[in-house]
């Protein structure tokens, strides 16, 4: 809905392709320099990923706070096209006809 699909589709190859595989090598191979298993790791302190999930969670979260600073606010909502800010918020009409 505030994207469009191009650049939906964009975001996730790149992610897919660049980001991901940096952070579980950091974290999986005992080269990396986030594993428990490498002997010098960050900090002293290295992780063990039960399952994967830390390495899942921590790179969707990241992007995705990312990705909302990027696209900022909804126009519209908060200020007006001119980025004024509204004395009172627009309301937005529900976005699912099957949830109102």
């Amino acid at each position: 809905e505030r994207c469009q699909m191009t650049a939906s589709l964009a975001y996730s190859i790149m992610l897919a392709a660049f980001v991901y595989p940096v952070v579980v090598h950091s974290i999986w191979s005992p080269q990396g320099f986030l594993s428990a298993h490498n002997p010098t790791p960050l900090w002293g302190s290295g992780m063990v990923d039960f399952a994967g999930g830390s390495v899942v969670h921590l790179t969707g979260g990241m992007t995705a706070l990312i990705a909302t600073k990027i696209l900022g606010p909804r126009t519209g909502r908060f200020h007006d096209l001119r980025g004024k800010i509204l004395k009172e918020p627009n309301v937005f009409p529900g976005h699912s006809l099957a949830l109102q």
